[in-house]
């Protein structure tokens, strides 16, 4: 199996050099095959909006799992006695989520 860089100046046809002729065309071609060669094989952009969503996504994983203060806040009034439940918007919270 032969694997060919396609970036290669050698293994491309359109950057091989062309045979010498008289007037010394070798030295004038040697300059545009490096800077062939130099070049990179693709060019990608991303959108405004995939950056978006990059930094978007980057911000979501460094949010903590769980809020503490949302926890203690809970522990607190549970402890007090005055943490209440109401069954309708727990009932509404499950049918949100599963819809």
């Amino acid at each position: 199996m032969k694997i060919e860089d396609p970036r290669s100046v050698s293994s491309s046809p359109n950057l091989r050099p062309a045979a010498p002729s008289t007037q010394g065309s070798a030295r004038s071609e040697a300059p545009k095959a490096q800077s062939a060669a130099n070049q990179p094989a693709a060019r990608v952009e991303l959108s405004s909006r995939s950056r978006e969503m990059h930094q978007a996504l980057e911000a979501a994983n460094a949010a903590p799992d769980v809020r503490a203060d949302k926890v203690n806040d809970a522990k607190a009034r549970i402890a007090q006695g005055t943490y209440t439940v109401k069954a309708e918007v727990v009932a509404r919270g499950i049918l949100d989520t599963r819809a």
